[in-house]
């Protein structure tokens, strides 16, 4: 027999929420993983173990069905969270080319196209997710509580963050030699895109206190409370 259909479980907030506390987490997550080597790349744990690996896909499609599923407040981000799905997706089954250049034993490994497309989704998914924090920070401009006006300054942070760490990795691939900062560049850049995104969305949620009102506040409940 055919019933009234539960609430449903999870919304637009409880989709950013989740994919905001993966984001956070990723770096973190995939150093944890590859103990005694101090990773590059984010992307690099993919080759180092099944753990790190099973870690850093497996989120990056979580992440990715949830964009693809959202479709915020109108056409033009429906369609660009289509795009950002595949772009996650994409830096998630193509494997990064992180052992190029010359090595020790003389042999000189170039770049294939996989390693190039992981670049080039990579890119892409950070400008589109900044592209994101400005529409956010836009709907947030359209209220006038202290609130909302704490919210769209996060966003104007993290979409300034996305996009200064994305210029940074830009420049290192153009040839620009960051060494004498750290040899962990790449990782830093990405640890420090995937915060700020995980920083907005988590934000965009309306889960968080102080700055969020209480009467727009979103509280997961329990079914059938």
């Amino acid at each position: 027999m055919d019933r009234k259909p539960l609430d449903t479980e999870i919304d637009h907030h409880t989709a950013k929420f989740i994919v905001g506390f993966i984001a956070l987490s990723l770096a973190i997550f995939t150093d944890l993983l590859t103990p005694g080597v101090s990773i590059r790349s984010i992307s690099l744990s993919y080759h180092l173990t099944d753990n790190a690996r099973n870690v850093f896909v497996g989120s990056l499609c979580v992440i990715s069905a949830f964009l693809w599923s959202y479709n915020g407040y109108s056409l033009f981000q429906a369609v660009l969270s289509k795009f950002a799905a595949i772009a996650v997706a994409s830096v998630a089954f193509s494997p990064c080319d992180c052992f190029t250049g010359r090595f020790d034993d003389g042999v000189t490994r170039e770049a294939t196209m996989t390693g190039v497309v992981h670049t080039i989704s990579a890119i892409s998914m950070f400008i589109i997710l900044a592209i994101f924090c400005w529409l956010f920070y836009l709907r947030a401009k359209e209220k006038n509580s202290k609130e909302a006006k704490a919210r769209g300054l996060i966003y104007r942070v993290c979409a300034s963050v996305m996009v200064g760490a994305m210029a940074v990795q830009l420049l290192d691939i153009l040839g620009v030699n960051f060494s004498g900062i750290t040899q962990r560049l790449t990782y830093y850049v990405e640890a420090t895109g995937l915060f700020a995104f995980g920083v907005a969305w988590l934000t965009a949620s309306r889960m968080l206190p102080f700055i969020t009102n209480e009467d727009e506040r979103i509280k997961i409940e329990l079914a059938g409370k």
